[in-house]
């Protein structure tokens, strides 16, 4: 039986950080042992309680920090249909080399995965050659609740409130009837902004333009926030959050973006209704479309310094329950487009973590708050089996971080197939310096090593 001893290092949870020495077998974490100091005093006691298990190879990981496997609940991965910007083997890639071992995939690709057909051929396209585990949402469309109700094994049904990537957006009757009929043991995830509040605005904003200087390069892209401001986000949240008052069900708000959202969030939190945040939420905001123009252009839109600033202190308050990445690549080429033209998106699942570390070297929050964030309460909402802690029993998905690592990211450093990152030039302190998934090494000092290793998670809600 394969067996391996993570030795010496500090063990993060969503509580504490406590030294232990972690055993893992055939993929599992057998036995969790904790010590008072950084190393055991007793050798025979050591040698004790791991009697019978004969020589074990071993990781030293003194100095450094054992955290369970990031979960980003929240990845576009463009595979099938736009593998030109992302496929599951280049994004899963990006994933583990920053320590995440477990990504939720939205199904709005080409075609949407909104029938059980589409839903196991992505199944069978995936299957060996993703390196980190995976679910795989399904998506409404506003027609398909008997095919939803068929589909087996998902982490979620998504559900946009208003047209994003990929064009399917659904209106009230509809999200009325999918309240109503889909099975109560699906969770429902919402890209929540108002329709008719963006168009109103685009009507706006963008009239005194010619239509023909709309579709060159003479739009500022930082309309984009005020054609998709925060209270048409605000609305389709309110409308959300009403459905599940009055069908008593849990939802989960994809990518809040204003704090006006996290507090009408907390006044339905008896109905189960739970939210997450991006790292481009918290760390870019209006002021960065001078320099970064449509590389930031993403729905929602980044807000302003204020709302930055709001954001951050719900995050510390707790009223935000997790965070995902959103991760959305396109070409360069694509985002060099007018406004008009340029996708909305940014790839982000490389740097959620080195991200977050860096925050927590800056006394942002500390470890535990990230893996409660980022581990524990992505698998507790997404009752995602086996996952986000490093408990007897649970997936030895592992992440060793040294948070004396620093290093300065670039776009050359990117793994994503799009070959671009708004978080180029940033100086990260705290890095995933290796990555194991169900106990096999995948990434180590800043190489992917070893085959392909994911699997598909078993939910239970």
């Amino acid at each position: 039986m394969k067996k391996l001893l993570f030795k010496n290092g500090q063990v993060v949870s969503g509580s504490e950080v406590f030294f232990a020495d972690v055993l893992i077998e055939e993929g599992k974490i057998k036995e969790v042992v904790r010590r008072k100091g950084v190393h055991i005093s007793d050798k025979k006691i050591f040698e004790k309680r791991f009697f019978g298990f004969g020589k074990i190879p071993e990781i030293d990981c003194t100095g450094k920090f054992i955290f369970p496997g990031i979960i980003d609940a929240h990845v576009h991965f463009r595979d099938p249909g736009q593998t030109q910007k992302e496929d599951f083997s280049s994004g899963s890639k990006a994933a583990v080399s920053g320590g995440v071992t477990t990504v939720f995939d939205m199904p709005n690709n080409i075609p949407p995965t909104t029938t059980v057909q589409n839903l196991e051929k992505k199944r069978k396209n995936i299957a060996k050659k993703s390196y980190a585990n995976f679910g795989l949402y399904m998506g409404f469309d506003g027609k398909n609740i008997d095919e939803i109700n068929m589909a087996q094994g998902i982490c979620g049904v998504k559900t946009f409130v208003a047209n994003s990537t990929g064009n399917m957006g659904v209106n009230n009757v509809a999200l009325e009837e999918l309240f109503e009929k889909v099975d109560r043991s699906k969770l429902l995830a919402f890209h929540a902004e108002d329709e008719g509040c963006i168009l109103a605005n685009k009507e706006k904003f963008l009239e005194k333009y010619p239509s023909g200087r709309i579709k060159s390069r003479g739009v500022d892209p930082s309309v984009h926030s005020k054609i998709r401001a925060k209270e048409c986000a605000f609305m389709a949240v309110k409308t959300v959050c009403e459905l599940a008052k009055k069908f008593k069900r849990p939802v989960h708000i994809c990518h809040v973006s204003s704090p006006e959202e996290v507090s009408l969030i907390n006044e339905y939190r008896e109905f189960g209704v739970t939210c997450e945040i991006t790292p481009h939420h918290l760390f870019f905001s209006d002021d960065d479309y001078g320099h970064l123009k449509n590389f930031i252009k993403v729905n929602p839109p980044v807000r302003s310094q204020s709302d930055v600033f709001g954001l951050w202190k719900a995050l510390s308050a707790g009223e935000i329950d997790m965070i995902a990445t959103d991760h959305a690549p396109h070409t360069v080429k694509e985002k060099k487009l007018s406004y008009a033209s340029a996708p909305s998106g940014v790839p982000g699942v490389e740097v959620l973590l080195p991200m977050l570390l860096t925050s927590v070297s800056d006394k942002a929050f500390g470890l535990s708050d990230v893996v409660r964030l980022c581990c524990e309460h992505p698998a507790e909402i997404f009752g995602a089996l086996g996952k986000g802690k490093i408990v007897e029993g649970f997936d030895a998905d592992i992440v060793v971080v040294d948070m004396e690592a620093e290093k300065k990211f670039t776009n050359k450093d990117v793994l994503s197939k799009c070959g671009w990152s708004p978080y180029a030039g940033c100086v990260f302190k705290g890095l995933p310096v290796m990555t194991f998934v169900s106990g096999e090494l995948v990434f180590k000092n800043g190489k992917i090593v070893g085959k392909p290793q994911g699997k598909e998670v078993s939910f239970g809600r």
